[in-house]
């Protein structure tokens, strides 16, 4: 059984190599604007992006409110938030053991992040710990049918080669009910959640390939011998070819965004 420590310690070497490429998975920065676009930060409040990443949400909130800090658990993504988004404060650090006082920020926000702590309950709390009374906490995550066949055609080329394609843990949180009870056990108030399907446009194959390679589905393509990455990858752009013959392809990117309030 794996424990938390280990899957902490798992999810910082995993993003740490992620982190150079993690701004070409468009999806993800289209969720993170979404998400952003849904945040309300009152006049010179303080917002704090959880699991940052690349800093997409921190970017997006900088301008609307009077200091943005992101946080993550791996030094690689600090490092290139920090080249992306000068204008704000980057830190590393656990989602679930934040470093700062009580009543600290005006809004919480975490685009697609959440999934990946081990206990999600316990980060919850802790996110409601550094939220003032009457400030508000924002989640995301994927509803089922992400990308619609795509990720089934990868998972397929590589199962022919007798390989399991990594995935990140959208499961933990499919629905906007499994959202809305975890913001209800963390003791948020004025509870909403919304699923919105929003559409997805890719150009061609190599965009498809390109994300592939940058994320987490492209992970076992590191323990490939170069002859054999290339042939698995000349192997998904012939599978990938029928659906662009006619030009870009747009696949469904269903985003679930959960809002509460800390009572006051």
């Amino acid at each position: 059984m794996t424990t938390a420590g280990e899957w902490e310690d798992r999810n910082r070497r995993q993003f740490d190599r992620l982190a150079g490429g993690y701004d070409r998975l468009g999806f993800l920065t289209q969720a993170a604007r979404f998400v952003a676009a849904q945040v309300v930060v009152p006049p010179g409040g303080a917002a704090l992006d959880v699991m940052t990443g690349t800093g997409s949400v921190a970017l997006a909130l900088l301008g609307r409110s009077g200091s943005v800090v992101g946080l993550d658990l791996s030094a690689g993504m600090v490092e290139v938030a920090r080249r992306r988004v000068p204008g704000a404060q980057f830190v590393v650090g656990d989602a679930a053991r934040l470093p700062f006082p009580d009543g600290s920020f005006d809004v919480v926000v975490c685009a697609s992040g959440l999934f990946f702590v081990p206990d999600m309950g316990a980060a919850l709390r802790e996110w409601r710990r550094v939220v003032r009374p009457g400030g508000q906490m924002v989640f995301s995550s994927f509803g089922r049918g992400l990308l619609g066949d795509l990720p089934g055609l990868w998972r397929a080329r590589l199962e022919a080669h007798g390989v399991r394609p990594g995935a990140a843990p959208l499961g933990r949180i499919p629905t906007p009910d499994a959202a809305r009870d975890l913001l209800l056990g963390a003791g948020l108030d004025d509870v909403q959640v919304d699923r919105t399907d929003l559409p997805y446009t890719l150009a061609c194959v190599g965009d498809r390939w390109d994300e592939i390679a940058a994320g987490l589905e492209g992970q076992p393509l590191a323990g490939f011998t170069p002859d054999l990455r290339a042939q698995v990858q000349a192997e998904h752009r012939a599978d990938l070819a029928p659906l662009f013959a006619g030009g870009p392809v747009t696949v469904p990117l269903p985003v679930i965004v959960a809002r509460g309030t800390r009572p006051e």
